[in-house]
C-alpha cells in the first residue's frame, strides 16, 4: 500500500466517522443549547459609591440546564477611575441558574458623575446584558470646603476690620513713682 492510498483510507474514514456522529452531534442537548434564552438580571440594578469606595452586586444569568463556559464582561463604564472585579469572571454554567458577584470600586480618580452602563454575559456566539446604574456622589459632603472658605473669609475679615486695643498705661501710678 503505498503513502497515497493511505491518505486516502484515513480521509474516507474521518468521514464516515463523522457522518455517523452526526445525528449523535445534534442531539437534543445540543438543539436546546443553540434555543435557549439567556436572561441576566443585576441586584441591585443602580448602585451609589463614594468616591473611594466600593459596592457589591449580584448579577444572575439563567441559561437553562446546559453547562458550558459563561463570560462575563462591562460596556459603558468610564476609561478611568473605576475598578471592575467579576467574581469569577468565567465559571462554568452550573444547572439553570448561574450567579456572580461584581465588585464596582470608585478610585480617587473617578469624578461625582451619574451614568448608566451595561453587564454582559457571554455564552459561545450569544450575549445578554443588563443595565446597571452608578451614581459617584464626593467622599465628603460639598457643605465642608464651602464652610472652610467662609471661615477663612471671616478670620481675615475679622483681622482687618477690628485691630487690636493698645494697652494702656495707668497715669497715676506712674506719677506716684517719680
Amino acid at each position: 500500500m503505498s503513502r497515497h492510498d493511505a491518505l486516502r483510507i484515513s480521509i474516507l474514514t474521518i468521514y464516515l466517522v463523522l457522518l455517523l456522529c452526526g445525528p449523535i452531534l445534534n442531539s437534543s442537548n445540543f438543539a436546546r443549547a443553540s434555543s435557549s434564552q439567556l436572561s441576566l438580571s443585576a441586584n441591585p440594578s443602580s448602585v451609589v459609591i463614594k468616591v473611594g469606595d466600593n459596592a457589591t452586586v449580584n448579577l444572575a444569568l439563567s441559561t437553562g440546564e446546559v453547562l458550558r463556559e459563561v463570560c462575563f464582561g462591562e460596556q459603558g463604564f468610564p476609561t478611568s477611575g473605576f475598578v471592575l472585579t467579576f467574581l469569577p469572571q468565567c465559571t462554568i454554567t452550573q444547572g439553570a441558574i448561574t450567579t456572580t458577584q461584581l465588585v464596582v470600586e470608585a478610585t480617587p480618580a473617578a469624578a461625582p458623575q451619574n451614568f448608566t452602563a451595561f453587564i454582559v454575559a457571554s455564552i459561545g456566539n450569544q450575549t445578554a446584558s443588563t443595565p446597571l446604574t452608578v451614581t459617584v456622589v464626593p467622599a465628603i459632603p460639598a457643605w465642608i470646603p464651602w464652610l472652610g472658605i467662609l471661615l477663612f473669609f471671616l478670620v481675615i475679615g475679622a483681622a482687618l476690620f477690628w485691630k487690636p486695643r493698645k494697652p494702656s498705661k495707668a497715669k497715676g501710678k506712674a506719677k506716684m513713682a517719680r
